[in-house]
């Protein structure tokens, strides 16, 4: 949906229509007519006013509200004009208007009077003829500059409202899009768990290891409760993530007995650190496939956890085997692709530009993994045992 940014520079339908004029035009010449009461006719004494003093006063700004009207059209057909050609019109207007209106104030005086007389007095008639017209013309530019800048200031409101609602609804929908992800993300890791336990149980029943298939198969049970009770938006604290975690080594314990053991190393300062649910867990399966499934002799997978300059450093590691990455060495088990592409991805659309991802080999052929996240710490806290799980 596109939105139209385009300001009228237009006053609002001639300011507000002619009600405003209308209002500016009483209120101006009544104004000017009790200003040239208070100042001319009071001047003198009642006793010596003329007779027809104060209905020529009135006649005079009846006369001046008539021809100010012819002032109106000019006004606004010169609006639209360069400043400099607009400011030249209403000097002209103004001063035949206010050459119109002397004549017509000394031929009502003299009519009035009978002093003829006065005509050579006509430049300080028309002096104040011109004053009266140019504070006139200046009250009618003010009044309606100040309706036209109303007017752009609604307009431009108007227009930021639009904008901040698009800038709203694009943060929605990306809000929505990084939701999804992380839901599809998250709920990846589910059947991609499930193939490679299935697997390891069908291989358990295949070996009439019944005994174990079933405790396999409760384990499992165990597992997929805890994990399905968490929610895919939610982050989960550390310890929480290593229980689940240890619960499944406990099922791939079941498979492998004394060939799997555990170096677990949690800090103190980080066991309430807030973290993505089923972060680890695609790291410690690839270590249990590479790592643990081709080698005779098993193997340990090492999950440490620190703090370091106010960041959540993660290490999850194996000693790996002879032929790590040889595809004879668990045909079985071939990789998915699944597991670190998974957590990669996760982390850039949780930690956008603020995260940092390594694999690394170790010198005894085991892989490494390091995770660097901000550390954000939880209250709650629970209790786990460091040291080595065998």
């Amino acid at each position: 949906m596109q939105y139209s940014t385009r300001l009228d520079t237009r006053p609002n339908t001639e300011i507000q229509s002619t009600r405003w004029f209308w209002k500016l035009q009483l209120v101006s010449w009544v104004g000017i007519l009790l200003v040239t009461f208070l100042s001319l006719t009071l001047w003198h004494s009642p006793t010596e006013w003329p007779h027809f003093e104060p209905v020529n006063t009135v006649f005079q700004c009846a006369i001046a509200f008539l021809l100010s009207l012819f002032l109106k059209p000019i006004f606004d057909v010169a609006w639209e004009s360069e400043l400099a050609f607009r400011t030249v019109i209403y000097l002209l207007a103004v001063a035949v208007i206010s050459g119109i209106w002397t004549l017509v104030r000394m031929e009502a005086y003299i009519r009035l009077s009978g002093e003829h007389s006065i005509w050579s007095e006509f430049g300080g008639w028309y002096y104040a003829s011109l004053f009266v017209f140019l504070f006139w013309s200046a009250l009618y530019c003010g009044v309606k500059y100040h309706f036209l800048l109303n007017e752009e200031h609604k307009k431009m409101l108007e227009v930021a409202a639009v904008h901040e609602r698009e800038q709203l609804r694009r943060l929605q929908a990306e809000a929505i899009a990084n939701e999804a992800q992380l839901k599809m993300l998250r709920y990846q890791l589910n059947p991609h768990f499930l193939f490679n336990t299935l697997n390891s149980i069908n291989a358990l029943i295949r070996f009439q290891q019944a005994d174990e298939a079933r405790e396999m198969v409760v384990r499992l049970s165990d597992f997929l409760r805890l994990s399905l009770k968490e929610d895919p938006m939610q982050k989960v604290e550390l310890e929480r993530e290593i229980e689940a975690v240890l619960l499944y080594l406990e099922i791939e314990k079941t498979r492998f007995a004394d060939r799997l053991s555990v170096d677990l190393s949690i800090d103190e300062t980080v066991r309430c650190a807030q973290v993505p649910s089923m972060l680890l867990q695609p790291l410690v399966e690839n270590s249990v496939k590479y790592a643990i499934a081709p080698n005779e002799m098993g193997g340990t997978i090492g999950i440490h956890a620190h703090n370091t300059d106010d960041r959540l450093v993660l290490e999850v590691y194996d000693t790996g085997c002879p032929d790590h990455f040889a595809s004879e060495c668990d045909p079985e088990s071939s990789s998915t692709g699944v597991g670190l592409k998974n957590v990669r991805e996760r982390l850039s659309t949780l930690y956008p530009q603020d995260f940092k991802i390594e694999q690394n080999k170790n010198s005894d052929g085991g892989m490494q993994v390091l995770i660097n996240i901000p550390l954000e710490i939880s209250n709650q806290s629970t209790h786990l045992t460091q040291g080595e799980v065998q």
